[in-house]
């Protein structure tokens, strides 16, 4: 059975560690209020890094919503391989109702595992 914590072994920490994703990302999802940016990881599992600014979603409530909802997703889907993930939230995400937020993380976590699936068959 999966283990389903957020412990720091799941994390990106440092911001080297964040640079390198943006700098090296192979995949990206984009949607009008998100942005996931990731790459293979050298890691034994996938890492996950927030970027959920005052700027994009000003209230303190809904960053800490958005944060949750994204920790939660992100537990549940078995990656194939490790990655390294950003997930970056963008202007009127915390508009967005729960129910909202949670069907569209879904389809993003999709859209990134049909991505990677596509670049691995080619690379093959």
């Amino acid at each position: 059975m999966p283990s389903y914590a957020f412990s720091k072994n799941r994390r990106l920490l440092k911001a080297s560690e964040f640079q390198e994703v943006f700098d090296g990302n192979k995949v990206k999802v984009s949607h009008p209020k998100l942005l996931i940016l990731a790459k293979p990881s050298d890691c034994e599992q996938s890492r996950l890094g927030l970027v959920i600014g005052k700027k994009n979603v000003p209230t303190a409530v809904a960053r800490n919503r958005i944060k949750r909802a994204v920790r939660d997703t992100f537990r549940q889907i078995d990656f194939p391989l490790p990655l390294d993930i950003i997930f970056l939230a963008r202007k009127d995400a915390g508009l967005l109702s729960s129910k909202e937020l949670n069907l569209l993380l879904g389809q993003s976590w999709g859209r990134l595992l049909q991505r990677f699936d596509a670049l691995e068959n080619n690379n093959a």
